[in-house]
């Protein structure tokens, strides 16, 4: 899904879609590669926040998340509060990291770069439960049929493009590609086509 939307914006831009630049970052390096100018664009399950908007300028959301926790099918777990006690693990920097600290399910929450490495643990029977957002943990769950979402929602997220706060005429360029690919279906296709939803 975001190569397919980068491809969009590249191809707005440039008239190439293939004119585009990916470099892989730590979910907790987003914020400063903006500030670094290491990279123009976080198209990367970048959820909007009013910390974040502090020193990042964000695109109108382009979809809803929701954090939950993977585990292991067998392990009985329902709830979050089922994991009282228990490791879970998250990527360090995210949204996710912070309200799993401020449960009052008294997790033994510790944090890695990125949810692969999460998954390597829980695999590894280091995590009890992965926690992240519940369109990352489905490819997960579907990649390791010996896991798989559960729980209710814990919370809301809604991602949009990053840009530096230097940059308004990208932001509005970026908002004008997310409206037509709103407008035209492309945007909903997408998400039935990568995420099934």
């Amino acid at each position: 899904w975001v190569i397919n939307q980068s491809h969009q914006v590249t191809f707005s831009i440039f008239g190439d879609p293939n004119r585009v630049q990916f470099v892989v970052l730590d979910i907790a390096d987003r914020q400063g590669s903006l500030d670094r100018s290491q990279v123009d664009l976080v198209v990367n399950s970048f959820s909007v926040t009013c910390d974040r908007q502090r020193t990042v300028e964000f695109s109108t959301a382009y979809m809803e998340a929701t954090a939950r926790i993977l585990v292991p099918v067998n392990s009985g777990v329902r709830e979050v509060e089922d994991l009282a006690g228990k490791r879970v693990c998250t990527s360090a920097g995210s949204t996710t990291e912070r309200m799993l600290r401020a449960l009052p399910a008294h997790l033994d929450v510790y944090t890695l770069p990125g949810i692969p490495d999460c998954m390597v643990d829980l695999q590894h029977g280091k995590a009890a439960s992965v926690s992240s957002d519940d369109v990352l943990l489905a490819g997960l769950a579907a990649q390791d049929p010996q896991t798989h979402v559960v729980g209710r929602s814990l919370l809301l997220s809604y991602y949009a493009v990053g840009m530096r706060r230097d940059a308004p005429d990208l932001v509005r360029f970026v908002n004008g590609v997310l409206e037509k690919a709103r407008a035209d279906g492309s945007l909903a296709a997408s998400d039935q086509r990568w995420l099934g939803r």
